[in-house]
């Protein structure tokens, strides 16, 4: 069947006769007004929109035009809890929602709940409308005739630049997001990916009939996209005083961040699920990204006495490539109302519980896992001298957190109790809180609330390292640094800046590369826990999904001591072809072209 991308050379005038004939005045107005609601944090709309302007008025705007590309900013997301107050790890068996009614606990509980009519990970109307957005910009918005500094052209065209290397890599970015959701292996056995749009089309007005391209046409195409967005106007930081260029544009995409969404897409491409790229080239992608930030990993990330990771509120830590900011200049409180823990002094939902597999990964101090008889593990004393990262992720039964020590034991002050006032509904259900992203300054207690600033990481260095372990373990083996850098030098970084013990005795000892992929993917588990990674992570790696889901049951002794129960939660009901997403199933009523993945 052949495919089609839906490209449309036109600009200027003649494509705004098409894009009129398209829509209608009322359209348009309500377009335009949805923009300005979105951009109400930037300063892209200093006029007011009345209706006494005319359509071709308002699309000759700069300022309104520029505004179509501020819409799809709302692709990428200001936190990580977005799916009902959720987490998406929450869906696998790094953790449990103890809101039993939410969707993540449904894919994860209810079998049949999740389908192609009812699906959480649902974002296909949004995306496309994101990509109409964008597509429409790029055409008017790029046009020679789209003056945004009228006396200042030299200033306009970098400007102008700078504009579609943003246009270009959120159209990536959308692709992608897209690709990675419903990306699969159809009902007549082809690996598909997505209808690529790449004109400013409407999937619900224009006709499009629209067909599915392969996957490998829309890796291809969203590689594309980021080279142009590279060849384009972006920087590689933004910094100074500037206001185009300087450091108030934090949160828009650089050269960085472009080839870090490749080093993503190739990997994704690569992995056993999709294998329509190499893991060479993978690397390659990867390695790209370490030669422009670096070979060694930053050491200032975590604050080991404060038990926190800086970047988790600071949104110019070096950690960070890019990122989304979340609330105001005060910031809010949201991720702390749901996933503080409940109880005295902290009065949170409770919402995020990691599980009890999610602790057992986290290996001790000195490198190994908690399995291996040189570790030093005590079941009976679980929680010490573990990993500096476990302590910055989860919070444990008599942990200090806020200047009081957390209880989950039975009858403890954050479980149920006649004298807290916890309910079932607020409590663990696996023995543990969230720690990852929470703020310790933030406060609920009536009276003196306090609120603070949150950041989406959309990249982290630390992700390109894990890319590149990944990668060039598959295309290399563990030591072959023919690129620069080998697969175990990169995991050494990553587990060096976590702050594992320098001589990685446990490290040294791995010595295949089946091997060292398992280490690779619990590094990964690990440092990118609670940023959605994991769900497809499971998923394009053709693991197992139905993992039971482990927790603990604690009581206190009288002589202060505590004994700790392990228990089966909840076992999940995957079935082997959800490594695929189902596409939406209005859609799919649409035309006859679109063909779901198998088993939906």
């Amino acid at each position: 069947m052949m495919q089609k991308r839906y490209k449309n050379e036109k600009s200027g005038p003649e494509t705004l006769t098409v894009f009129k004939k398209r829509y209608t005045m009322k359209n348009i107005l309500f377009t335009l007004g949805i923009l300005i609601l979105f951009s109400s944090c930037d300063d892209y709309f200093e006029t007011k929109l009345t209706n006494e302007r005319t359509s071709e008025q308002l699309l000759e705007n700069p300022n309104y035009v520029r505004g179509l590309l501020t819409y799809a900013y709302r692709s990428i997301p200001t936190s990580y809890d977005t799916f009902g107050a959720d987490f998406l790890d929450s869906s696998t068996d790094n953790a449990l929602s103890n809101n039993l009614s939410g969707s993540m606990n449904k894919m994860v509980e209810i079998e049949g709940y999740w389908t192609a009519v009812s699906n959480p990970i649902n974002s296909w109307q949004s995306r496309y409308d994101d990509l109409k957005h964008v597509n429409l910009f790029i055409e008017l918005g790029l046009d020679e005739n789209m003056l945004y500094f009228k006396s200042d052209l030299v200033r306009n065209e970098a400007y102008q630049n700078r504009l579609k290397g943003e246009a270009y890599f959120l159209r990536a970015w959308i692709h992608f997001d897209l690709l990675r959701r419903y990306g699969g292996v159809d009902s007549n056995g082809e690996l598909l990916g997505i209808p690529l749009i790449t004109s400013a089309l409407d999937i619900n007005v224009d006709d499009l009939n629209l067909s599915r391209n392969s996957y490998a046409d829309c890796v291809q195409q969203i590689i594309e996209d980021i080279d142009t967005a590279l060849a384009a106007g972006l920087l590689d930081k933004y910094e100074g005083n500037g206001d185009d260029f300087g450091i108030n544009n934090l949160g828009r995409p650089t050269t960085i961040a472009c080839k870090a969404l490749k080093s993503r897409v190739v990997l994704y491409a690569a992995s056993p699920a999709f294998a329509t790229a190499s893991f060479t080239e993978a690397a390659e992608a990867a390695y790209e990204v370490i030669e422009m930030i670096g070979t060694t990993l930053p050491t200032d990330v975590y604050d080991v006495q404060n038990i926190s990771a800086k970047f988790y509120n600071n949104d110019q830590n070096d950690e960070l490539i890019m990122r989304r900011g979340s609330g105001n200049q005060n910031g809010n409180n949201g991720l702390e109302r749901n996933h503080f823990p409940p109880g005295d002094g902290l009065k949170g939902a409770g919402r995020c519980n990691p599980s009890q597999n999610l602790v057992d990964a986290f290996p001790m101090a000195n490198g190994y896992p908690i399995t291996d008889p040189a570790s030093g593990y005590n079941e009976n004393d679980m929680y010490v001298n573990r990993d500096p990262r476990f302590y910055m992720t989860v919070i444990h039964n008599n942990q200090s957190f806020k200047n009081q020590t957390v209880e989950t034991f039975e009858g403890g002050n954050n479980m149920p109790s006649e004298s807290n006032n916890v309910t079932i509904e607020q409590a663990t259900r696996t023995g543990y809180y969230l720690r990852k992203w929470i703020s310790s300054k933030s406060n609920l207690v009536v009276g003196n609330v306090v609120n603070d600033q949150h950041y989406h990481a959309l990249f982290r260095k630390v992700e390109v390292f894990l890319n590149f372990a990944e990668a060039a373990n598959e295309a290399f083996g563990p030591d072959d640094a023919s690129l620069g850098m080998s697969a175990r030098q990169a995991i050494a970084e990553v587990r060096k800046r976590a702050g594992i013990d320098p001589a990685d005795l446990y490290l040294a000892t791995i010595n295949s590369k089946e091997a060292m992929r398992a280490l690779i993917k619990n590094e990964r588990r690990i440092e990118l826990c609670f940023e959605g990674h994991r769900f497809f992570d499971l998923r394009r790696w053709e693991d197992n999904l139905n993992t039971p889901i482990a927790g603990v049951t604690i009581t206190k002794n009288n002589d202060g001591s505590f004994n700790y129960e392990r228990k089966n939660v909840v076992t999940p009901s995957y079935k082997a072809y959800m490594n695929y997403g189902p596409l939406p199933f209005n859609e799919l009523l649409k035309t006859e072209n679109i063909t779901q993945n198998q088993g939906w």
